[in-house]
């Protein structure tokens, strides 16, 4: 029978920034959905040199604002 080993190792922690196809797959559009949300303002995007970033934050900020349906919406 296997035993469990306890580790001082630390707990992985969330992501802070996601590539754009991260980003994609995070928010279950697609790559070229997060380029045109960025296009059109919808959504900021952070660049370290080349590289093009999403912060995980800005990601639920742009998925909370796009229209509700259902429950949410009716209320309105």
């Amino acid at each position: 029978m296997p035993t469990t080993q306890q580790t001082d190792q630390p707990e992985p922690t969330a992501k802070l920034a996601y590539t754009p196809e991260e980003a994609a797959a995070a928010t279950g559009r697609s790559r070229t959905r997060i380029y045109k949300a960025v296009r059109d303002k919808e959504l900021t995007a952070r660049k370290d040199g080349k590289r093009t970033l999403f912060e995980a934050s800005e990601l639920k900020r742009w998925l909370q604002q796009l229209p509700a349906i259902g429950r949410e919406a009716s209320a309105a």
